[in-house]
């Protein structure tokens, strides 16, 4: 029995409308699968076809907007992962985005903070062409390949032996990438690279992200040993995490075995030797577009980042046209179309370029091309770092500047135009120089085991009076009478042992010289790139110096070299601070006493080295009456003390101490209980000055001793 709408012509359109609403619940019921007990009398008859017609229109409506909804999310969120994979990427190489130290400038992290640029991009080893008859990676002693297979350490390829692409094969059923990888570059030379260059389509990934060992050399090439290429001793990496295939078959559709990838076009053509197009021909009949053997590398990903499409991303690293001597990091998604157009630095007719060095990524890459209007694109400038170390740059060499400006004040002070305050004006010498020892007792000394003093090192009686703790004849005698190491003339640098060195703004410890032929002293920060070039070096690497005990000239140092044109020196002359320029003319002592009152002048401290005057005869300088004074030296004439360049003994710069005393004991030493008087003088290395033309003193006001 069907069920009867009832209608009255009181309320026909609320009626009506009720009616088609009980329909349309009914069969909303349906869709949900849920029946009322109407539903049961309806199901033994079957729905009206207004029913029927409002259900199909439902379902329609629903699937239409499904399909459509489900097909939109999914390339957003493909389009989201791979931004969110270029932001990481981005992360690791140039740290995080938006942070600033309290000066207002950038903060460079990641990658590019250690090693000071972009990293270089690696491929798998190029693929040998079937037509190459000589040594080749496969041959039973790669040690002596072929040149121009692309190997390192200059990575050069000859097309007429290798494919610009990357290389691998299948093992267990699985794709795997061939070592070593081959850095890639730009050929400006010859632009050979049509493909497979730092400006042209590549499919170089940024190994130096995750690995140490970029090139993954397994064996030596002639002087080119394994590993290979390394990143280097400034790398803190991994930066980010090696990037892994997590499918188990990627690209099965193309190929499940080496045979099958073989015969992927383009395919080898052994009666013409070469292949159906060249690589990056894209005017030729189903040409590049239509290159599966790179649309199954592409999906094969171990030690490749990905796009949102499962699909290889893109690296390049191209000049900026618009900074000349900058660069930009490129990392490209060719998107949902799978499809991107690329320059190739010249045109293909058959199989022979026609070079134009001008078609390159940083000048001639179009993302109006149809294939290239839903590539994803991201650019790293070169210039947002570059300003940063600049300015760091800048700063560092004013530290290191200013380091070394401490260095020299704590040796020779203000020498020579004011007061020697450093440690020769002390000690009267340079400082000797230390070396950290392992061969027995760990400890800092300042010579060799056959006792020959060392020529480079460090200076540590700059800040401890015990530069050897493990043996006491090299402490420093404390000052006493203006001689002997009187306090710290440079601060004590952090680190213990072996790391307690000077060091400059860049953290390299300074480097000291010492001069074989006077004593003087060459100082050197190797500067940014941590290099210099003077003396001998560990393994000639121009980064650290060996030879201890080399004999040195310092005047053959030459800032010119390479390794030294951002070096900072500092030369400490002889003539810095020696000799110092002295004269007194006239001594005059009221109240002496012959034979006992004596002055002594400290040249180096010791009775032999001193200047002693001693008084012989008495004189009335006071007019007293009485024959009870001591007057030595005249002005002018032959004064009493006089030092200079040509005097038979040389006095040391700083402050000199003359001492008149009553030497009671006649042992021409100050002791406890002998009264005296001290005068300081300030001696410089400048002639004309330091000149006193007389000096009286009366007993009377002596202090004990």
């Amino acid at each position: 029995m069907k069920p009867i709408f009832l209608f009255t012509t009181k309320d026909t359109k609320h009626t009506k409308g009720r009616a088609t609403c009980h329909s349309r619940l009914r069969a909303l019921r349906v869709l949900r699968g849920e029946k009322s007990k109407a539903d049961f009398m309806i199901s033994q008859s079957g729905f009206t076809l207004l029913e029927v017609l409002i259900v199909i229109f439902l379902l329609g409506m629903i699937s239409a907007m499904a399909w459509s909804g489900l097909g939109m999310l999914d390339n957003n969120k493909r389009r989201q992962i791979t931004m969110e994979t270029m932001e990481q990427i981005r992360e690791a190489i140039m740290g995080p985005a938006g942070v600033y130290d309290d000066t207002g400038q950038r903060v460079i992290g990641g990658y590019v903070k250690d090693m000071k640029k972009f990293p270089d991009l690696w491929e798998a080893r190029a693929e040998v062409k079937p037509s190459f008859a000589s040594t080749d990676w496969d041959d039973d002693d790669p040690e002596n390949l072929s040149a121009g297979l692309g190997q390192g350490p200059d990575y050069t390829m000859n097309p007429d032996y290798v494919f610009f692409r990357p290389s691998g094969e299948f093992v267990k059923d699985r794709w795997q990438w061939l070592p070593p990888y081959r850095k890639l570059t730009d050929d400006t030379t010859n632009n050979y690279d049509h493909t497979g260059g730092l400006e042209t389509e590549n499919e170089g990934q940024p190994r130096g992200l995750w690995t140490f060992y970029t090139e993954d050399l397994r064996f030596d090439i002639g002087t080119h040993t394994a590993p290979g290429a390394t990143e280097g001793d400034n790398w803190k990496g991994p930066y980010i995490l090696e990037p892994k295939e997590r499918k188990s078959d990627p690209g099965a559709h193309y190929a499940q075995n080496s045979t099958e990838y073989e015969s992927l076009s383009p395919v080898w053509i052994s009666a013409s030797g070469w292949e159906t197009w060249e690589d990056g021909d894209y005017d030729a009949s189903l040409g590049e577009l239509f290159d599966e053997k790179e649309s199954f590398r592409l999906l094969n990903n171990d030690g490749r980042f990905t796009d949102g499409w499962g699909r290889s991303l893109r690296f390049f690293i191209t000049q900026d046209p618009d900074r000349e001597g900058s660069s930009i990091f490129w990392i490209l998604s060719e998107g949902p179309d799978y499809d991107a157009i690329y320059p190739t630095k010249g045109t293909c007719s058959g199989h022979t370029w026609a070079v134009d060095a001008a078609d390159t990524m940083s000048e001639a890459y179009d993302d109006t091309l149809d294939e290239n209007l839903d590539n994803i694109v991201m650019k790293i400038y070169s210039h947002e770092y570059e300003t940063v170390f600049e300015q760091q740059e800048q700063e560092k060499e004013a530290a290191t500047t200013a380091i070394l400006s401490a260095v020299r004040l704590a040796l020779i002070g203000q020498s020579p135009n004011d007061l020697n305050t450093g440690y020769t004006g002390d000690l009267l010498e340079l400082p000797a120089l230390f070396q950290w020892e392992t061969d027995a007792t760990p400890q800092w000394d300042d010579q060799d085991s056959s006792s020959t003093p060392y020529t480079k090192g460090q200076p540590r009686g700059l800040w401890t009076r015990t530069p050897n703790a493990e043996d006491s004849a090299d402490d420093l005698d404390e000052k006493k009478w203006g001689i002997g190491w009187a306090r710290s003339y440079f601060p004590v640098p952090g680190g213990r042992d072996e790391n307690q060195v000077i060091v400059d703004a860049w953290g390299n410890a300074l480097l000291f010289f010492m001069d074989d032929s006077g004593p003087e002293l060459l100082i050197l920060s190797r500067g940014s790139d941590g290099r210099f070039d003077f003396g001998t070096t560990v393994d000639g690497s121009k980064a650290e110096p060996d030879d201890f005990t080399e004999t040195l000239d310092i005047d053959t140092y030459d800032p010119s070299l390479t390794e030294n044109q951002d070096n900072q020196v500092v030369f400490i002359r002889s003539y810095a601070y020696s000799p110092g320029y002295l004269t007194l003319g006239n001594l005059t002592v009221i109240d002496a006493t012959a034979t006992t009152t004596k002055a002594r002048l400290f040249v180096d401290g010791t009775i032999a080295g001193d200047t002693i005057l001693s008084c012989s005869t008495l004189t009335d300088e006071d007019g007293d009456g009485t024959l009870d004074d001591w007057s030595t030296g005249t002005w002018p004439g032959t004064p009493c003390l006089d030092f200079s360049d040509t005097s038979a003994t040389t006095l040391a710069t700083g402050a000199r101490t003359l001492v008149v005393w009553n030497d009671t004991d006649s042992n021409d030493e100050i002791d406890t209980g002998e009264s005296f008087k001290r005068v300081i003088f300030k001696v410089l290395p400048l002639a004309g000055t330091g000149e006193v033309e007389s000096i009286e003193m009366d007993t009377a006001v002596f202090q004990t001793y």
